[in-house]
């Protein structure tokens, strides 16, 4: 399934994929497939050890691998298995992923024919959970309509623009009812507020920082690639210092919290923590709300 590999990168510390999808996992799966096809050198193993590894995975892995501890491969680095293997998901794996796929915003990242065909292949199962479970006390009403089919062509219109390093030009609607239109917009990034359940795209118009909310959006256009200079102009990003005492698990709860944004943590003892986060100058008000919502343990 498409929708896997993303599920992979998003719930590491998740029970429901646990260390069986894990980096040590799928390095070995990844050795058994070419060396039942082809046999591996010894450089070769340890290029893919060292490529999809840690600094310290060789240590472990290379030993077990060809001194025969672990009966996985010959001694001329061959693999004792007929067929390449492969890893199929468990009910719950399943379950988790059909209850993603009901995300109306988890949904914007897929083209229809790919959605049809996730939704065939679980078509089956019963999802974990479903979005009507979930009450949300501390967010505005007023979120972006995911289901507007204009809404979903020019999210991915932007997706694939930033992915593909191209200017666009598009035509936005103000808060005053105006209609203006940006050409050669460099879209860097597209961001998405908890607080306000809305997407937004920040943007780049010769050395000028652009905020686009994505519900006034009303045409995008892709155009050519853009010029590497305008990278120069990076986005501006505040730095927000944060004292933790770790009760009630705060320090794995902010972690989460934060995931958005890039952060550095520093031990100060057994259960304080320093919590440094880079958030975008237009959040401010956002991250005031984000703090407070931890109380006196942050």
């Amino acid at each position: 399934m498409q929708c896997m590999a993303w599920a992979r990168q998003v719930t590491g510390m998740s029970d429901i994929f646990s260390e069986v999808y894990g980096t040590y996992y799928n390095i070995v799966a990844d050795i058994l497939g070419k060396a039942t096809r082809d046999g591996l050198t010894l450089e070769q193993l340890n290029r893919i050890v060292y490529k999809d590894g840690y600094e310290e995975t060789g240590l472990e892995l290379l030993p077990a691998l060809t001194d025969a501890r672990w009966l996985l491969l010959t001694k001329e680095l061959k693999s004792p298995l007929n067929h390449k293997p492969s890893m199929p998901l468990t009910l719950l794996q399943k379950k988790w992923l059909k209850a993603v796929l009901l995300d109306e915003r988890v949904r914007l990242f897929f083209t229809d024919d790919e959605l049809a065909k996730e939704e065939k292949a679980l078509e089956d199962v019963e999802p974990l959970y479903r979005p009507e479970q979930f009450v949300f006390f501390d967010r505005f009403v007023d979120g972006d309509d995911y289901k507007s089919a204009r809404y979903r062509e020019n999210f991915r219109q932007m997706l694939q623009a930033i992915k593909n390093h191209l200017a666009i030009d598009a035509s936005y609607r103000t808060n005053k009812d105006n209609v203006i239109v940006w050409t050669n917009l460099v879209p860097m990034t597209l961001e998405y507020s908890a607080k306000d359940d809305k997407f937004r795209l920040q943007g780049m118009v010769g050395h000028k920082q652009v905020t686009l909310n994505l519900a006034k959006i009303i045409t995008v256009e892709l155009g050519g690639p853009w010029e590497k200079e305008l990278l120069q102009a990076a986005l501006p990003q505040e730095k927000l210092v944060l004292e933790l005492v770790d009760e009630r698990h705060t320090m794995m709860r902010a972690l989460m919290h934060f995931s958005d944004l890039a952060k550095e943590t520093e031990k100060l003892d057994d259960t304080h923590y320093l919590l440094t986060v880079f958030y975008d100058k237009n959040d401010e008000i956002e991250m005031v709300y984000r703090v407070l919502s931890f109380g006196p343990t942050m």
